[in-house]
């Protein structure tokens, strides 16, 4: 069956005009396949991108792209690494995720936002860059960090590509 053998109506397609009017039943879920993601098992593609918060064409596209492989933890390349406790993490969210008395009562997502906040102002007073992992990639040569086990390792050769600048110049320090 092709493309254009295919009839849509209010937004619903179908493979025939039997299935159309209800005469014929539409096949549901034989054309449902499992996916694992992070080590979590969800009955569909659909499933899976509602349980992520994420529109189903953003986690088919990152699929293709292979940047959801199981077992690894995908990072967005706009995350911007931030120290606490001498270890440099990530993001502010795995900050938090690592170090959940840090929240408190409050939401993690407005303490994401109060840390970010905070990063922000520190690079305007020029304290920090302030970098994110794309412009680490871009702006030392380095390989794009895409996971999160990739991340240790870039940091390594980031250290090693900056002369003589300690890392807590390049980015936020939380206290």
């Amino acid at each position: 069956m092709t493309q254009n053998d295919l009839l849509t109506v209010d937004g619903k397609i179908f493979a025939s005009k039997a299935e159309a009017v209800g005469a014929e039943p539409r096949p549901n879920k034989e054309y449902r396949k499992e996916i694992v993601i992070d080590n979590q098992t969800y009955p569909s593609i659909r499933a899976a991108a509602r349980a992520l918060g994420l529109p189903q064409s953003t986690l088919m596209n990152r699929i293709k792209a292979d940047s959801i492989v199981e077992g690894r933890k995908v990072l967005k390349g706009q995350s911007k690494p931030m120290f606490y406790g001498g270890k440099l993490y990530p993001s502010a969210r795995h900050l938090l995720l690592a170090n959940l008395d840090l929240i408190g009562d409050k939401s993690i997502d407005k303490m994401v936002t109060a840390l970010n906040d905070k990063a922000r102002y520190a690079k305007k007073q020029g304290l920090i860059k302030n970098l994110s992992l794309a412009e680490i990639s871009a702006e030392y040569g380095l390989p794009k960090i895409r996971f999160v086990d990739e991340f240790d390792a870039a940091i390594v050769m980031l250290a090693e590509s900056v002369d003589g600048v300690p890392l807590d110049k390049l980015f936020y320090t939380h206290f």
